[in-house]
């Protein structure tokens, strides 16, 4: 991507430029800004109206993402809260482990580590020991949701993997692999299941067409609110 500057009714914005072998111009919003997707033979110029046309749009998601509170940011200490599940678990840092582990205790999750760890080693250990937890718990919640979606739809799944990902809660490849985001382990079980119908309607369109939303409610009737309280509370779940 490149780092790009346009002013919209003389508000100066900034976005990301990315060139691709799609076949439209697309735009999102996010924590992180303005990103543009454009076909490899899209003239700057066209990048330039196209940003123009649909300004009143990238203002008003600009606006509302400023108007958000910062996330939090964790030290990775004894006592902090994690989101889980829509509630929080108190983190619990026992320094008397060889290797690193997590456990969930109670209302609580304990990382066991090396007592001889500190400093930004510590931190790291104790972070990277709690994003494979979530992935294992996710894969455990996630994958049986994301399959029974699927039956109910006469597809089948090739594969659930739940990672790592920066902008995107779930994606659905051609092959039927489904990829879900780790940090879904922070929200309600009703939105995670969301997240899943919306990936395995993947599965029978390959677009977000109203063909595509209309499978989503065959599986999901209540998809709406739980995409509005995804896109409301996204911020909260994504600090680690």
């Amino acid at each position: 991507m490149s780092p790009e500057t346009i002013f919209l009714a003389d508000q100066r914005v900034d976005y990301q430029l990315k060139r691709s072998h799609r076949r439209t111009i697309g735009f999102s919003v996010s924590e992180k800004g303005l990103a543009v997707t454009v076909p490899h033979f899209v003239s700057k110029r066209e990048v330039e109206a196209a940003l123009c046309r649909k300004s009143d749009w990238i203002l008003k998601k600009l606006a509302k993402w400023a108007e958000r509170p910062a996330a939090p940011e964790l030290a990775f200490v004894d006592g902090e809260t994690l989101p889980w599940l829509g509630a929080e678990r108190e983190l619990r840092v026992r320094r008397d482990g060889v290797r690193t582990r997590v456990v969930a205790t109670g209302g609580g999750l304990e990382v066991r580590v090396d007592p001889e760890l500190s400093g930004d080693l510590l931190k790291s250990t104790i972070r990277n020991g709690l994003v494979r937890f979530y992935k294992r718990e996710g894969l455990r919640l996630m994958a049986p949701m994301t399959q029974r979606h699927a039956r109910s739809l006469d597809r089948d799944v090739r594969k659930v993997i739940v990672r790592e990902q920066k902008s995107r809660w779930g994606s659905c490849a051609a092959d039927g692999t489904i990829r879900l985001n780790w940090r879904l382990m922070g929200f309600p079980q009703e939105v995670i299941d969301y997240v899943c119908a919306h990936e395995a309607a993947h599965l029978v369109h390959a677009n977000h067409s109203r063909a595509f939303w209309e499978t989503v409610e065959k599986v999901c009737p209540d998809w709406r609110i739980q995409r509005d309280y995804l896109k409301t509370n996204s911020y909260v779940h994504v600090y680690f």
